[in-house]
């Protein structure tokens, strides 16, 4: 543990460390409305499940096609420009949905949270990997992730405490209050002078300039199109399904208290908080491919777990969500060090913006997919069957993840050992 210790002193000390606090303070306010916009549209607001459902697939339609464009604008101009203003719009549109009472304004303001979010998740991945040594990347990754599951769940338990559904002015505070802590990620990101910019393409061998590369050259690399469609199978059963489903299937499908959602994001930051560092070392040396499995294998766990909620009384109802709760969030300390770690060790430097929005896209896409499921099956009483369907996909996509193996390098596997920093 010494040795991860001093890892992850070496990365914060350095531009990496600034870029952590930002986003950690910021996500202290992302935790207060992290997975209630469905509960606040439909319960607050009147919107109907389905419809409530859909502003979330919306706004991953729009992804689908501003983060391509994101990673051409990263590749192009940097990481940090791309997201000076990606930050700002993403925090105009959470302030904005605090004043949101009909559908058609929760469809406009989720296009501003969805272009602002685009601009963020694949330029922060680069900028990420660009202020770090290659072999400080896997660690750097992970106590990203960990930071931001802290503030994600301290917000969380915040928002948990001051929610009320008869109330709307409390959802209406949270949601102001997390656009005003956008402004820490904002002022992280522009304290970094002189980092963050457009890397060039190397000339080519005879010292002449290159011919210009672009979305073409990316797709065309087999590996990473095999971990796309990795990606987007585990997180459409993973992270999409627990966004788009999971406060809704609480409250309707087992009639718990909504007050139960910020305590079941606690138990997931707490479960990461003090696994993520154990779990780095654990996955260090190994096969990323393999790790990935074992992500589907523990999210399919979990949501099968979780299936068996509704059919129990209260006490034994909450002891199955917060166990179903841990082992999600095991499968997330491997998930977070891991998928990035792989796709930044296949990437080119002068593409690294592509292939991060490429792996970004994959969110989008999940979380178009999911909302359409959990809509249709939980707004129909079927939120039992939704949970089940979803854990099947988990496993599927870690059988699915073996087939990337062979196409990768041990290097690029990380199945070979990096010297730790000193």
């Amino acid at each position: 543990m010494s040795s991860t210790t001093a890892e992850v002193r070496a990365v914060l000390r350095g531009p990496f460390g600034r870029l952590a606090l930002g986003r950690f303070l910021d996500a202290i306010g992302n935790g207060l409305t992290l997975s209630l916009l469905v509960v606040y549209l439909a319960e607050v607001r009147g919107l109907p499940i389905f419809t409530a459902s859909l502003v979330l697939t919306w706004m991953a339609v729009v992804g689908l096609g501003a983060v391509p464009l994101a990673g051409s604008l990263t590749d192009r101009f940097g990481p940090r420009r791309v997201l000076l203003v990606a930050i700002l719009i993403e925090a105009t549109g959470v302030a904005l949905m605090s004043q949101v009472t009909t559908a058609p304004a929760a469809f406009a303001v989720a296009t501003l949270l969805a272009l602002g979010g685009a601009g963020i998740w694949g330029p922060l991945s680069t900028f990420t990997a660009q202020v770090v040594e290659e072999e400080q990347r896997t660690t750097a990754f992970a106590v990203g992730f960990m930071l931001l599951n802290l503030g994600l769940g301290v917000g969380g338990l915040i928002g948990a405490a001051i929610i009320d559904i008869d109330r709307p002015e409390t959802f209406v505070l949270l949601y102001l209050v997390d656009a005003l802590t956008y402004l820490f990620a904002w002022v992280a990101v522009a304290s970094l002078r002189g980092l963050g910019g457009p890397v060039p393409h190397a000339p080519g061998v005879d010292g002449t300039d290159p011919t210009p590369q672009g979305w073409r050259e990316v797709l065309g690399d087999r590996r990473l199109r095999r971990q796309i469609a990795v990606s987007l199978l585990l997180l459409t059963c993973g992270y999409g399904s627990l966004e788009a489903g999971l406060a809704i299937f609480i409250t309707d499908t087992a009639a718990l208290p909504e007050r139960l959602i910020g305590v079941v994001w606690m138990a997931n930051t707490i479960t990461i908080v003090l696994g993520q560092l154990l779990v780095l070392r654990l996955v260090r040396g190994r096969s990323r491919t393999r790790m990935i499995g074992a992500v589907g294998v523990l999210w399919g766990m979990s949501w099968l777990l979780l299936s068996t909620v509704p059919g129990v009384s209260a006490t034994p109802a909450v002891i199955l969500l917060l166990t179903s709760t841990v082992i999600f969030a095991l499968g997330e300390t491997i998930w977070s060090p891991t998928a990035p770690a792989l796709i930044n060790s296949i990437a080119p430097d002068h593409l690294r913006g592509r292939y991060n929005s490429a792996q970004s896209l994959t969110w989008s896409l999940g979380a178009t997919l999911a909302p359409l499921a959990s809509g249709a099956l939980i707004g129909a009483g079927r939120g039992v069957t939704w949970a089940m369907l979803i854990a099947v996909g988990c496993f599927a996509a870690a059988a699915f993840a073996q087939t990337l193996r062979p196409m990768l390098t041990p290097a690029e596997d990380g199945r070979e050992s990096v010297t730790a920093p000193s």
